[in-house]
């Protein structure tokens, strides 16, 4: 018989300041139990193989709930987050989907390659020599910032406003200091402004890249708003942006701890590259989990998962879940069982759309460096992952070599 979940072991230690090993804190919850409640109560499915019952139809993407824990109920963040694809459900989000997915498919991305390899070796070589570089926001954030404004058509002088904007809107996914609300909701209408500008230019002109394709596929469609047009190139340049740049940190920092792949890395990069990017992801996914609401009754391992309650799918457990992954706490870059579909782009109808971009971003930078500087040396602190839902890199100062 089913049990409730109150009765599930706690694990308090993994809120978003938790400076505790994550991963061992989810190993040793992995031992005692396959499903956890944190210190809220919140229903936390620990293993993979719970990614296609608890991100199924029995369970709805969050929507403005924590807006709504804020105290913001109306004004620029509420629009915006209203008319988002990455917040939506049912016939909104299908909606709001479909012309990004006709338009964003695997095969357009994919012939991003050559400009990606372009990109991320321009950024090394102006860098090549000239020792210590922040390299977290001069490189791993240009490359996707550089990459979708490529996407977008958005002149390169216009680079730097354009990560100004993205920066800002990055900070109001999740919880946010309150007495900046007024910076944060003037920069989504700025934010919005610009996006409108840019596709009212392609309306006018088409180029064939991907935003006149986009504007072509709404337009054809007539079912989504101005308001939801915007908001989705505004969704899909925000979450293409911080995490690739994390994850593309993140993966070097192990590629140079970890020498003997590194060197293989160097020896050949493209024989190498995809594996080290999936490795990456795995290794230190970037997302946390899935926050979703429970519509309808199931059962998660023996515990009873009734209507309206918040249940959580970890990424991060699920990526070292030795049902599996062999050995899933060495970081191998010849790995052979990553599953079909990676855990760190999610699951279920809202499974990531820039997945092959973000790839393609993160290989092509790995390859770069390991073709152009070999012997590339981390100078500063080992950056550091918080448990926050976006598990940001504090820092990564390097020296290509």
């Amino acid at each position: 018989m089913a049990k409730p979940i109150s009765e599930a072991p706690e694990l308090v230690d993994i809120g978003p300041d938790a400076v505790v090993d994550l991963h061992a804190a989810y190993r040793d919850a992995r031992a005692i139990s396959p499903v956890i409640k944190n210190q809220m109560g919140i229903a936390t499915g620990l293993r993979a193989r719970h990614m296609e019952t608890i991100l199924s139809d029995a369970t709805r993407q969050m929507e403005n709930e924590t807006l709504m824990m804020q105290g913001v109920i109306d004004g620029p963040l509420w629009d915006l987050r209203s008319n988002s694809i990455l917040f939506a459900n049912g016939d909104a989000h299908r909606r709001r989907r479909q012309p990004l997915a006709r338009t964003f498919a695997f095969k357009l991305m994919e012939g991003m390659r050559p400009r990606a390899a372009a990109v991320a070796e321009d950024l090394v070589r102006a860098n090549l020599g000239a020792g210590e570089i922040d390299f977290l926001n001069d490189v791993s954030a240009d490359v996707p910032a550089r990459i979708i404004a490529g996407v977008l058509g958005i002149p390169e002088s216009d680079l730097p406003y354009f990560k100004g904007l993205v920066e800002e809107a990055v900070q109001t996914l999740g919880f946010f200091d309150q007495s900046l609300r007024p910076k944060y909701e003037a920069n989504a209408v700025e934010f919005g402004e610009y996006v409108g500008r840019l596709l009212d230019d392609r309306r006018k002109t088409p180029r064939g890249d991907f935003l006149s394709e986009f504007a072509a596929a709404t337009k054809e469609s007539g079912e989504m708003s101005e308001a939801e047009i915007r908001a989705d190139v505004i969704a899909l340049i925000v979450a293409g942006s911080d995490t690739t740049k994390n994850s593309i940190a993140m993966t070097l920092n192990l590629l140079l701890e970890h020498q003997d792949q590194w060197r293989s890395m160097c020896a050949d990069p493209d024989a190498h590259k995809k594996g080290a990017a999936a490795e990456g992801l795995r290794f230190e996914p970037v997302a946390l989990g899935v926050p979703r609401f429970s519509v309808s009754p199931f059962e998660l391992d023996g515990y009873d998962i009734t209507p309206g309650m918040l249940i959580f799918f970890s990424i991060v457990s699920a990526c070292r879940d030795p049902d599996v992954y062999a050995n899933p706490d060495a970081f191998d870059i010849t790995r052979a069982d990553h599953p079909r579909w990676h855990f760190a782009f999610g699951g279920g109808a809202h499974r990531c759309l820039g997945e092959a971009l973000a790839r393609v971003e993160i290989e092509e930078t790995l390859a770069a460096i390991a073709r152009l500087a070999p012997n590339t040396k981390v100078t500063g602190p080992r950056p550091a992952m918080k448990a926050a839902p976006i598990r940001a890199v504090d820092q990564l100062k390097v020296a290509f070599a």
